[in-house]
């Protein structure tokens, strides 16, 4: 990981073009990674810091209390993304990430991921190329807005870290996003169905709040 912070220091040499720098921090009733439920339906604690330059280089890190539904498990998650956005006439965005995502109690579960969307009116199509083995994973999502409230959907195929054919799957999401008094709620449904396992099988209901301070 040491490519990863070297990039992000070189954000902070940037501070003279920098659009904008985000804080966040949040409260979430569970934590879902592509339809899989990583803490056991115990709530999570989270922040994230985002920085946006100018010239579409955008870089950002977080942490959550997640991924630990036993002694085993790690309990915490730290990772770090940066990449290039490109926009053509605010109609077509076209993304490029790489993605670091850590388990300091667990260093064996860390993987590394690029990640390559486009957007085209409110559709948008990820494409994760997962490095060192990791499997690769694919998303679809559709969001839209109605009075000041984003809804969006999403289906995706997932494959476990051995591609074991019964433990793979399909996900979908539905969800809600909306401010009000200066914080964010967040609220959507989940599914995960198997191709064999039905036992892995899981759905339920994610709310998140979340307060975000921009500089």
């Amino acid at each position: 990981m040491n490519k990863p912070f070297y990039i992000f220091f070189c954000f902070f040499l940037a501070l003279p073009i920098m659009a904008e720098v985000e804080v966040s921090f949040g409260l979430n009733s569970d934590s879902i990674w592509r339809g899989i439920d990583q803490n056991d339906d115990n709530p999570t604690l989270s922040a994230e810091i985002e920085i946006n330059l100018e010239n579409g280089f955008f870089s950002n890190t977080w942490i959550e209390s997640c991924c630990s539904d036993s002694e085993k498990y790690p309990n915490r998650e730290v990772g770090f993304s940066s990449g290039y956005k490109i926009d053509f006439n605010e109609k077509v965005f076209l993304t490029f990430t790489y993605i670091g995502t850590n388990y300091p109690d667990s260093k064996q579960d860390n993987y590394d991921e690029i990640n390559f969307e486009i957007e085209v009116e409110g559709f948008k199509l990820n494409i994760f190329k997962g490095l060192d083995n990791f499997p690769d994973y694919y998303e679809l999502e559709y969001e839209f807005s109605v009075r000041e409230v984003l809804y969006y959907i999403s289906a995706g195929e997932f494959k476990s870290f051995q591609n074991e054919s019964e433990s793979n799957g399909f996900n979908t999401k539905y969800g809600l996003n909306f401010k009000l008094f200066e914080l964010d709620f967040d609220l959507f449904y989940y599914h995960f169905n198997t191709n064999g396992i039905s036992a892995l099988n899981d759905d339920g209901l994610v709310f998140s709040i979340s307060k975000s301070l921009s500089f």
